[in-house]
């Protein structure tokens, strides 16, 4: 009775170590397509190693039981507490890696996508357009006069500015778009699924949201505008570019400032 309640016991202490060293494989194996291509092959061996030592480990201790053997149950015990060690130390590497790439890809003053995210961003999402052929928008917006608000405040004030036009920008658009700062007071938007008529539509609603805002700064409140340039390109006829997109939303931007600034102007 006490043999086979020990094996009983045994079996559970190993199947708990194989599910856990298995939860770390799945671990490794999901960071995979999360990492740029020259770190996946490091992630993939980590997710194989982890396998094997399952297999290692377990097979030779799996053949104790079904010989009715009982092997050390402080050695099944401590392997269980590495199997769970192994989970935390996976687990923990994944999280860093996703900390240091969300640290990477943000902009530190307005918490958007900074200047290489939002361009991988046009990029990626340009690419899915062409393939599912479905329509796309990119907006570039500039504030107006933004000079005159540091001149005028302070760059603590110009910064607090372009905080509040994230904010702004946040609440206008959907959770499928993708704001982005380019540098300075330039932002760049990128709307999937919009056609013209919407990605226009999008603008004026984010125009008129900048216009329409108090933005405190101390016991002052500041007034600032926005011009907008938008292209949609035809990704069904013609191949479009990350450069083709910065050049068409910085032709229809120009013309925005150029035509008095706060309003939008789409490049066909």
């Amino acid at each position: 009775m006490n043999l086979m309640l020990d094996i009983t016991l045994l079996a559970v202490i190993l199947v708990l170590s194989a599910a856990l060293q298995t939860v770390a494989a799945i671990i490794a194996m999901r960071q995979v397509g999360k990492v740029d291509d020259h770190y996946r092959m490091a992630w993939l061996i980590v997710a194989l190693a982890l396998v094997l030592m399952v297999e290692r480990r377990m097979v030779p201790l799996w053949r104790h039981i079904d010989a009715g053997e009982v092997s050390s149950m402080m050695d099944a015990l401590f392997g269980m507490a590495i199997s769970a060690c192994m989970v935390a130390g996976v687990y923990g590497v994944t999280e860093l890696i996703t900390g240091l790439k969300s640290r990477a890809d943000t902009d530190e003053l307005t918490g958007l996508a900074n200047r290489r995210a939002i361009l991988q961003s046009v990029n990626t999402e340009i690419q899915r357009a062409m393939r599912t052929q479905r329509p796309i928008a990119f907006l570039m917006c500039d504030l107006d006069h933004f000079k005159l608000v540091n001149d005028t405040h302070g760059h603590i004030a110009g910064d607090m500015v372009l905080q509040g036009i994230a904010r702004i920008a946040l609440a206008n658009f959907r959770k499928i778009d993708t704001v982005g700062r380019l540098g300075g007071e330039e932002f760049l938007v990128v709307l999937p699924e919009s056609n013209q008529d919407e990605a226009r539509a999008a603008a004026e609603r984010f125009r008129r949201a900048v216009a329409a805002h108090k933005f405190a700064v101390g016991e002052q409140r500041i007034e600032i505008t926005i011009s907008i340039g938008v292209f949609v390109p035809d990704t069904v006829t013609h191949p479009v570019t990350v450069q083709n997109v910065l050049d068409a939303t910085d032709k229809a931007l120009y013309a925005a400032k150029n035509g008095g600034r706060n309003q939008v102007i789409v490049q066909g």
